[in-house]
């Protein structure tokens, strides 16, 4: 989804200076909670470390998958330009590479990854973006057979992420592909050049697995390099709309029309380094909320005007959006406590204490950013906890989850099959760092088929006490990453849910009385 950076991925040399070093420490400090704290999750290790091969961009992406259909996922991860990618599984309190003899690597450099059952035979398959093009891996009872699939990639670009969603209900998967300038005619902070902005793709499904390009047709090309793009429902019709963040660009949502177009709507978004995008109620009103995030404060501004002409403005900070409906959204990054905050790609919300309330956890620090070779950004972890009357987002290292190395993004999966949702760190040039959740709370887990008619879909579940949390299956989220499909509820304390409510985009509607605690619950 999150996500660019400082160009949303900038080539900036210059001395380090020390105003570039007060940035940094701007963008590193932090706003403990006061509170209690929570139990620190539990740090596990894992065989797999990304390689970037310069002359390539230096991403990876990940796709939490269930290659055999057990019960149990897996992490695709990918590798970097020769190096094999990995699949990790959780066995013996570690994560094992087991990519050998699935037939899922390849040697180009691996970017975006989307976990999805493409041809509805109840396998999961793979999408993934690679330096040299997108590829499907069909998946046969975890062996995949891979098939490259035809796009009219603009020149000098590369594929960074896949998104999918039945975009006109007809039953099928169609896919969006975010688009971004190759490494080597990438130019930083490039705002103007059009021959620099490379539009993305929009690929309708024939019902077969082949793909017609609607682009052009669809409306949906968006304006600049693009890290993420996420579909998502933002008004609640049962049709996916598409967020696109974009680098050295505004921020572009897409209005599903239901007849294979999109119409942009008008938001207030300034000229940003768009990179990650993070999707969530984050309010518990029922609808989906968007965390953009940003280079933050650990680059001077002036560092990154580029080409700007005079009257264009830019900024650095992230950028929070609550959903008030109607495609109107509010901007509460002060609000919420996130202002001010440093250099940032992918970003999850995930409710990681089982209090009810979704908090967030940002990948951060560039590998190109001389400063961030020395002095690394910890990464953040929030709690949301209420303070003066309103609620906010609070860093808590206490949860012992900070991640000093170069983080691309959070990914969210149950690991060891508790039911409790884990935290995977994926890192460019460095180690997957994988941590178990062992918050106390109570909490139910709703498993959700991986497939294409499921994508959208909203499980509301209502408390004894009047209380009703929404979480809603949206894929590609963080950058060029690809999340669990389980929606998960934090429950703290109460110990009754009256009931479940599974609404799905096609307009059925079930619902599962008091659904048990502490426990997966599958949904058919």
């Amino acid at each position: 989804m999150k996500a660019g950076s400082m160009s949303t991925y900038p080539q900036i040399c210059i001395t380090v200076s020390l105003v570039g070093c007060l940035f940094l420490l701007s963008g590193c400090a932090s706003r403990s909670a006061s509170l209690a704290e929570p139990e620190p999750l539990t740090q596990i290790p894992a065989d797999f470390t990304h390689v970037w091969k310069k002359g390539t961009h230096p991403f990876t992406g990940a796709a939490v998958i269930d290659i055999d259909g057990d019960g149990r996922f897996e992490i695709f991860v990918g590798g970097g330009e020769g190096q094999r990618d990995a699949l990790l599984s959780y066995r013996d309190g570690r994560l094992v590479n087991i990519e050998r003899g699935t037939g899922l690597s390849n040697m180009s450099a691996t970017y975006g990854s989307t976990a999805i059952d493409m041809d509805a035979d109840g396998d999961t398959d793979l999408l993934v973006a690679r330096e040299d093009g997108v590829y499907l891996y069909l998946n046969d009872g975890g062996r995949f057979q891979e098939r490259r699939i035809p796009v009219n990639l603009p020149v000098d670009s590369v594929p960074f992420s896949v998104a999918v969603a039945d975009i006109d209900h007809d039953g099928d998967g169609d896919l969006y592909i975010s688009v971004f300038v190759n490494a080597k005619t990438f130019r930083s902070a490039t705002f103007n050049d059009p021959m620099h902005a490379k539009p993305n793709r929009m690929l309708l499904n024939n019902g077969d697995l082949t793909f017609t390009d609607i682009t052009d047709s669809s409306g949906t090309a968006g304006k600049q390099n693009t890290f993420q793009s996420v579909f998502v429902d933002l008004d609640s019709d049962g049709w996916q709309d598409l967020v696109v963040s974009q680098n050295t660009g505004a921020v572009e949502i897409f209005r599903n029309m239901k007849d294979r177009t999109f119409q942009p709507v008008a938001v207030k978004s300034e000229f940003g380094f768009w990179m990650g995008v993070a999707v969530g109620d984050i309010d518990n009103d029922g609808d989906q909320d968007l965390l953009f995030t940003n280079v933050g404060r650990s680059i001077p501004l002036f560092l990154t005007s580029g080409d700007l002409r005079d009257s264009q403005r830019h900024t650095h900070d992230w950028m929070l959006w609550r959903n008030d409906g109607d495609f109107r959204f509010a901007d509460v990054t002060d609000e919420y406590g996130l202002a001010g905050e440093g250099f940032a790609w992918g970003a999850v919300f995930e409710d990681l204490n089982l209090d009810g309330q979704l908090d967030l956890a940002v990948a951060q620090n560039y590998i190109k950013w001389p400063i961030h070779k020395w002095f690394k950004l910890s990464g953040r972890t929030y709690l949301q906890r209420a303070e003066h009357g309103s609620r906010m987002f609070h860093h808590t290292p206490s949860l012992g989850i900070e991640n000093n190395y170069f983080g691309q993004s959070p990914v969210i999966v149950d690991l060891n099959g508790d039911g409790r949702q884990d935290l995977l760190w994926l890192n460019i040039d460095g180690p997957v760092r994988a941590f178990l959740n062992t918050a106390t709370g109570n909490y139910i887990t709703m498993v959700v088929p991986d497939t294409v008619a499921n994508v959208g879909t909203r499980i509301s579940i209502e408390t004894d006490q009047g209380r009703s949390y929404t979480r809603a299956v949206i894929g590609s989220v963080g950058t060029m990453t690809d999340q669990t499909p389980e929606l998960s509820f934090g429950l703290g304390r109460h110990d009754r849910v009256l009931r479940a409510v599974i609404q799905r985009p096609n307009g059925q509607t079930d619902i599962i009385s008091a659904p048990p605690l502490n426990t997966k619950t599958v949904i058919h």
